[in-house]
């Protein structure tokens, strides 16, 4: 199963888990949510044959909380939605520094609303925030704190299409997740030819590294500061190092690590 659940008197699973939020924050979710994960994961994880995830950080918070040997553990990262392929060469961004991901406090759009609104690019830029309410999680309240406008904009419900052509617009992909399994968002940013800048949690610094900027997603004057100076730095990320990471990260590579692992697990 690639998303989490899996049948819970059957051993013969390979399962994902794409991260342990629900364990963790269980108050990011609807109660009953994080009630039933925070039973029904520790039991799977610990019956199936194979457990997959999308990055180093998870497996070794997946072997340390549920005390599971990290070789019954592989990481197959995310990658760049096939729909995203073809792109448009992008002479000169917009003004827009852009956030993706569902509206929920663990996205924690009210620091990025309050960095923006006391750093320099309030006046110059637009901050952008796509993204649905999902039930399942807590609701981050952000619109009742950004009426009046100051120059930030809400998009829910976007087609593929004009989420595309928000990210070929962004001159800034910002994602400030208080936690994160991998962070899908920040990789489309970069292949989009974004500059980025994330939230130093962990995982983050794992995958992006030498590819992103990185600051406190506590602190709204560091975000401010971090805003100012990325703003203001001209480097690009040159082709073949983002090659190399579009190579990693990268669904087909996963796919077959999958069958690989299975096709192994099943001549034993």
């Amino acid at each position: 199963n690639l998303a989490n659940t899996a049948p819970l008197l059957y051993n013969n699973n390979y399962i994902t888990i794409h991260d342990l939020a629900f364990y963790h924050h269980p108050e990011w979710n609807a109660k009953m949510f994080s009630m039933f994960y925070n039973y029904l994961i520790p039991k799977i994880a610990a019956s199936c044959r194979h457990i997959f995830t999308v990055s180093e950080t998870i497996k070794k918070e997946i072997a340390t909380h549920y005390k599971i040997k990290p070789q019954k553990i592989t990481v197959t990262y995310n990658g760049i939605s096939r729909f995203f392929s073809s792109k448009k060469e992008v002479l000169k961004k917009e003004n827009i520094i852009l956030s993706v991901g569902t509206f929920n406090t663990r996205k924690n759009h009210h620091n990025l609303v309050k960095g923006f609104l006391q750093c320099e690019l309030k006046n110059t830029h637009q901050l952008v925030l796509v993204g649905d309410k999902n039930k399942v999680f807590t609701e981050s309240g952000v619109e009742t704190e950004l009426i009046g406008g100051n120059n930030i904009q809400i998009l829910q419900h976007l087609t593929d299409d004009e989420l595309k052509t928000k990210y070929e617009q962004a001159e800034i992909l910002v994602s400030l997740s208080g936690y994160e399994g991998f962070g899908i968002p920040v990789l489309e940013g970069l292949y989009f030819g974004c500059k980025v800048l994330c939230a130093d949690i962990e995982v983050y610094k794992e995958l992006f590294t030498g590819y992103a900027a990185f600051c406190d997603p506590y602190s709204i004057t560091g975000i401010a500061e971090a805003l100012n100076k990325i703003a203001g730095n001209e480097r690009i990320i040159e082709a073949d190092k983002l090659n190399l990471l579009l190579e990693k990260y990268n669904y087909e590579r996963a796919a077959n690590t999958i069958i690989e692992n299975i096709s192994t697990e099943r001549r034993k």
